[in-house]
């Protein structure tokens, strides 16, 4: 699973579904942020919303990682959070597919 190659397709379509699933999970947390906001009455509610935020950004930052050797990983996760469907992966080689369901729990 580590010292897998991907090839220039399937580099391409694991570009195509990280990027995708890093989009909607931003479009999504900015909809919460504003609506979080919106609900802000007292100073305490936008120390709360700030914390969310800093969280959000960590859970972010360590769930997308581009690097080949941890995608398997990655895509293991969106698919189990259902952030991606598995056909979102088709193109990928067998072996990298069955590594992602086992990554997913699947």
């Amino acid at each position: 699973m580590y010292g897998e190659k991907w090839t220039d397709r399937e580099k391409k379509i694991a570009r195509r579904v990280f990027d995708g699933a890093v989009a909607e999970e931003l479009a999504s947390t900015i909809a919460d942020f504003k609506a979080r906001a919106a609900a802000v009455n007292e100073p305490e509610d936008m120390w709360a919303l700030e914390q969310y935020l800093r969280d959000r950004r960590r859970d972010i930052d360590r769930k997308y990682d581009y690097r080949y050797s941890q995608l398997i990983w990655v895509f293991g996760q969106l698919l189990r959070e259902g952030r991606i469907r598995e056909e979102q992966l088709a193109g990928l080689s067998e072996e990298k597919l069955n590594d992602i369901r086992r990554a997913s729990g699947r």
